[in-house]
């Protein structure tokens, strides 16, 4: 077999594996990359529902001190309606008496959904601190996998990226830089075999006399389609 080809072959496997670890990679970075938002997502809900809920716990505890005056207010109604001394002052005091009970009623309403709301608030927190806590646990180990997946493969990258740079000077300078340039486009294949008639880098069937001259391996043929070195073997 014609020596270019031979060593063309070898390179693309050092190749076809460079391209293998740099997409295992990138899988890899991305599943990173999903747990981390995930984790922000899990984070950014605790600290909003810890938020809201400390605006109600403030909210409810100026409703208490409203509500404390109010009743204040009322005791000294009722004090003053004791001391009147005619019928229109005494309506007049009835009137605001009425009026601060009614403010009364209402507050206390008011205090009791807020209080309900800050139950509701403090149940969806603990479901939120849970899940982030389930969240953080599960992807600390993916995570730390995934590194270690990284790591592993980043390392066979480079083995063989050493590898294929090392070799290219042997090709001779005829197919050099077409060979350089296929492995740096579309799927990275340079060189492929053909299958009977079919490039398997195309799937298109070449020429007979074409698939003749490849199967003899004298010399380097390329793909009339695609133009992919090819071999027969």
């Amino acid at each position: 077999m014609n020596s270019d080809i031979v060593r063309m072959i070898e390179l693309q496997r050092y190749w076809d594996t460079v391209l293998r670890c740099r997409e295992d990679i990138e899988k890899s970075a991305g599943s990173i990359a999903f747990w981390e938002k995930r984790l922000e997502e899990n984070q950014g809900r605790v600290l909003a529902l810890q938020g809201t809920i400390k605006l109600s716990k403030s909210s409810l505890r100026q409703k208490e001190i409203d509500l404390a005056a109010i009743e204040e207010k009322i005791v000294k109604l009722q004090t003053r309606r004791d001391a009147v001394k005619n019928e229109r002052e005494a309506a007049a005091v009835a009137n605001e008496h009425a009026a601060a009970s009614a403010e009364r009623g209402g507050m206390e309403e008011e205090i009791l959904l807020l209080m309900d709301d800050i139950e509701s608030k403090n149940s969806l927190l603990a479901e939120a601190e849970k899940e982030a806590a389930d969240v953080l646990e599960q992807s600390t180990a993916d995570i730390a996998m995934l590194e270690e997946r990284i790591e592993r493969f980043r390392k066979q990258m480079d083995e063989n990226r050493a590898k294929f740079d090392e070799g290219l000077p042997s090709l001779s300078a005829a197919v050099r830089a077409k060979f350089q340039k296929l492995t740096g486009s579309g799927n990275g294949k340079a060189i492929v075999r053909i299958d009977g008639e079919t490039c398997e880098g195309c799937r298109v069937q070449v020429p007979v006399h074409l698939a003749g001259d490849v199967s003899k391996a004298d010399r380097v043929m390329s793909c009339s389609n695609c133009g992919r070195f090819i071999y027969s073997g």
